[in-house]
């Protein structure tokens, strides 16, 4: 039996504190049950790369992403990812500090394990040892005694999906017992991966993030939606921007997609900008308007004010006229008859490192 997503507009969410939400706010929010896990999500989670930096420019000075944090669940949002990963352990250090002002039971917070250098030979260790230790660190850093679901970050860089099911799942199941964290979840690019995982476990897998998966370029996620669903799984999406391909100003500095993908997205984002519109934004929208019913919630970086009440107002208001003309345009243009081939970048990464470890 399918589970359906369970959403109503104006039902207040386990979260909601009276007197320190914006009630109006948090009304016009619909909210999503996460799987079968008993968080009722927010459409938008804050994904906790951004805070970390090093690796995006638009993040605002520590006092602003403070702030931003504050203000974001305040006004509603009520997840936040984060990993020792991001600015190898500079976001979970950081969003500690912004939640010490923030009442625990108003949000539900993620973390990772698995995944913790940008070192390619120090990135990886999905063995027991490391797992417990490094976790402990997350907890310190986010100043937390526990978190509400701990993810295996990028799973595929194991290479042994069945690792992956009968020994590193379990030390996870072994956090959950211990109390410090409820649910688990896998992290991960190439879909077809985690059915390798998820058919072969025995442990109880509550969630899976997939990023860059619902995209104009890559729209591969909703194939896999049946499979998830049928297993009960919630599903969180991130990287609604394809990790800024999607995004006027185009993606970072070594981003793994291919030249020609990234030239195909150069020229929507320059249409955009002619038209005075910003493709991140349609592209956001796209993510969250898609798939209402089964994908709980998207990922999205708030590091400073301007790019929070932008994020904000795709939640409530939507896109305007001239956003949903331009997107129809950029669809037709740009993105109607993409190769499969040049879509996405798997197994990009997974060759890189392959490389670095051999020399």
């Amino acid at each position: 039996q399918l589970i359906r997503m369970s959403s109503a507009d104006n039902v207040l969410p386990p979260t909601f504190l009276p007197g320190w939400h914006k009630e109006e706010e948090v009304k016009k929010m619909t909210y999503r049950k996460l799987g079968q896990t008993d968080m009722v999500v927010s459409p938008v989670g804050i994904g906790g790369a951004v805070v970390g930096g090093g690796i995006y420019p638009d993040k605002g000075d520590l006092e602003e992403i403070f702030e931003c944090v504050e203000l974001a669940l305040r006004s509603g949002v009520n997840y936040i990812d984060t990993s020792p990963f991001y600015g190898e352990g500079k976001s979970e250090e950081v969003l500690g500090q912004a939640l010490r002002r923030v009442p625990r039971h108003t949000y539900y917070i993620a973390t990772k394990v698995g995944r913790y250098s940008f070192d390619w030979k120090k990135a990886f260790d999905f063995g027991e040892e490391r797992i417990l230790a490094e976790f402990e660190k997350s907890l310190q850093r986010l100043q937390l005694s526990y978190v509400d679901l701990i993810q295996i970050h990028d799973f595929e860089f194991c290479q042994d999906p069945v690792r992956i099911a009968k020994e590193t799942l379990p030390v996870l199941e072994k956090i959950v017992k211990s109390g410090k964290a409820r649910y688990i979840g896998i992290t991960g690019y190439p879909l077809e991966e985690f059915h390798k995982v998820l058919d072969v476990t025995d442990v109880k897998v509550d969630t899976v993030l997939s990023y860059c998966r619902n995209i104009f370029v890559d729209m591969s996620l909703k194939d896999h939606i049946p499979y998830f669903e049928e297993k009960s799984i919630g599903i969180i999406n991130a990287s609604p921007t394809g990790m800024g391909l999607l995004t006027n100003n185009g993606p970072r500095e070594g981003h793994p997609a291919s030249k020609e993908l990234k030239a195909i997205c150069s020229a929507a984002g320059a249409y955009c900008s002619s038209r005075g519109v910003e493709l991140g934004k349609l592209s956001v929208h796209h993510n969250i308007a898609s798939h209402p019913l089964t994908v709980a919630i998207t990922l999205l970086g708030v590091g400073n004010m301007e790019i929070l009440r932008l994020n904000m107002e795709i939640v409530r208001e939507g896109l305007t006229n001239t956003e949903e003309e331009v997107l129809r345009e950029v669809m037709d243009k740009f993105f109607s008859d993409i190769d499969r081939d040049i879509a996405s970048w798997d197994g990009k990464e997974l060759e890189e490192y392959n490389m670095a470890m051999r020399d």
